[in-house]
């Protein structure tokens, strides 16, 4: 006599067989795809062992997978951090890269080191291969120790690459009355916010009625990678934002169409990222601001906040940074204020007197 096996049934008009099983205390329940009783038998047999290896795996009763340790340090760290956007991206792309079934013990030097080649094949800059490579790998390996998963010992600073910092480019005055007389009209509202609360341009770009409340005074931005940010706007702000009111009923900065390939003609269209670039690229053309590009307005914003406050922890909020050591590149701009304020408080003449050359020693002086 042939032995039932339980957890299929088929629903009442249906032609496939469904299941309902509970495996190592996890319900599982849909349908086997198999319109034979048989067949769909032989399906939840050997579903029934997958299911509890892989529990048995994820559980860190067993060796793991880096596909197991990727999806177990995701759902226990990774989900939770506010860099979560990006960084389910990066962790889809190593998962691709190292393979779902390579074994976690055998990950070594060697592997990370083509990681980093790869990556960096990619035309990325070191900042995203250390972002997207070795510092989400370096999470998952330690976490795994924990685990009690038997993991190599790796050089993590070896595989680290030098981060260059970027050109942080102050705006002079001079330089910003020109760059605004020589913009569009239209687009001086959204660049004067710009260099106001220091956004990035698709912040700026994408902001709409329903993400400000004028009561309170802040916004919310759906800032680099995903994270939302609510962000305070200062009185000038606030004050460029309500001479936008009423052009637009969804987006805040916006231009009126003039030619028929932009759309229809009189028409108000959102302000998209590339077009903003566009125009100040042309800009830059033919006032001869060449040096000046869009970003220097954040990088204006943060100097001058900091060289009026000293406050790195108010620019790191300014900005929308999730690291402070972002932000600390700007310090070197106060440096250079301090090295000024200095150099201007030097006394005119020295107050001591330096002798070229040793004195000739007297008559007197030998006695």
């Amino acid at each position: 006599m042939r032995n039932t096996v339980r957890g299929i049934y088929r629903r009442k008009g249906s032609e496939e067989w469904s299941y309902d099983v509970v495996i190592r205390g996890h319900r599982f329940c849909g349908s086997t795809g198999c319109t034979e009783k048989r067949a769909a038998e032989r399906w939840i047999t050997r579903f029934r062992t997958d299911k509890a290896g892989a529990i048995k795996e994820l559980s860190g009763r067993a060796p793991m997978t880096f596909g197991a340790a990727s999806t177990r340090w995701w759902s226990e760290r990774g989900q939770y951090r506010k860099d979560k956007a990006s960084l389910e991206g990066y962790l889809a792309l190593l998962q691709t890269r190292i393979g779902m079934k390579t074994m976690l013990a055998t990950i070594d030097d060697n592997t990370v080191s083509n990681l980093v080649a790869m990556r960096r094949a990619d035309g990325v800059s070191p900042s995203t291969v250390n972002r997207s490579m070795t510092e989400p790998l370096r999470a998952i390996m330690l976490r795994a120790r924990l685990w009690k998963q038997p993991v190599q010992e790796i050089d993590w600073k070896a595989h680290k690459l030098n981060e260059p910092e970027g050109i942080v480019r102050e705006a002079s005055i001079e330089e910003e009355v020109k760059a605004f007389a020589g913009l569009r009209p239209s687009l001086r509202p959204i660049a004067r916010f710009l260099l106001v609360v220091g956004w990035r341009r698709a912040e700026a770009c994408r902001l709409k009625w329903s993400d400000i409340n004028f009561e309170t005074g802040f916004a919310t931005v759906t800032g680099k990678g995903g994270i939302v940010h609510r962000r305070p706007l200062p009185a000038v702000a606030i004050a460029i934002l309500r001479a936008e009111e009423g052009k637009h009923p969804e987006y805040v900065f916006t231009y009126e169409v003039k030619h028929p390939n932009g759309g229809k003609k009189g028409q108000r269209q959102p302000i998209l990222p590339g077009t903003l670039s566009t125009a100040w690229c042309r800009m830059r053309d033919a006032t001869g601001l060449s040096g000046l590009r869009l970003h220097d307005l954040r990088h204006t914003t943060a100097t001058r906040i900091l060289r009026k406050t000293g406050n790195l922890v108010a620019v790191q909020k300014a900005l929308g940074h999730t690291r402070v050591s972002t932000t600390q590149r700007y310090a070197h701009m106060l440096a250079e204020d301090v090295r000024a304020a200095l150099d201007a408080a030097a006394p005119v003449a020295t107050p001591v007197e330096i002798p070229d050359k040793e004195t000739p020693k007297t008559k007197q002086d030998k006695i």
